[in-house]
């Protein structure tokens, strides 16, 4: 089962893209047995916030494609949502998501989330 990493979700999402064939392609071959982590979809956010595209659709159509591993699709929808709707930052959208209610920080950002803010 390959791991995808950002490249591949970009150029399949981009006709344009020089390797739109070649990820299509791969698509087809392992399709159902791709999965990814947090770190290309923190980049996708990084990404998509920079086109001003939506998080949200971003990140639901590469779960779609590929299972994640190592966070649960919650918390990166979660942060998603965060980033598309409540103006939070691409990075402290996915802390937030991955807190589980308390964090260690100085940004009071969490506290306006209803995250516990120690420290």
């Amino acid at each position: 089962m390959p791991y995808a990493d950002t490249d591949f979700f970009i150029a399949i999402s981009n006709p344009g893209d020089r390797l739109n064939t070649w990820a299509i392609k791969a698509l087809e071959s392992y399709e159902g047995k791709i999965y990814t982590s947090i770190l290309p979809l923190l980049e996708l956010a990084l990404v998509s916030v920079r086109k001003r595209v939506p998080v949200e659709s971003m990140i639901a159509s590469v779960l779609s494609i590929a299972e994640l591993r190592g966070s649960s699709k919650q918390s990166a929808l979660a942060a998603a949502h965060l980033i598309d709707h409540e103006g939070v930052g691409v990075f402290g959208s996915f802390h937030a998501s991955l807190c589980e209610g308390e964090i260690i920080s100085s940004d009071h950002i969490y506290e306006k989330l209803g995250i516990k803010r120690a420290g």
